[in-house]
């Protein structure tokens, strides 16, 4: 039983609030990133394929 408690105190840092706002933030700047890779790969023709990986 102490196991599963120690497991569950470990896993609850990913419910905490700081956490999912960072993950949003990680998550909002790769969406960004892609979203000029392909802006930029359609209007001036830059290849995407060594940036993407």
């Amino acid at each position: 039983m102490p196991q599963s408690d120690s497991l569950r105190k470990d896993l609850r840092v990913f419910r905490d609030p700081g956490f999912l706002v960072t993950l949003l933030v990680i998550g909002l700047l790769c969406a960004v990133g892609a979203s000029i890779l392909i802006y930029a790969a359609n209007k001036y023709g830059i290849p995407i394929r060594e940036y993407w990986r």
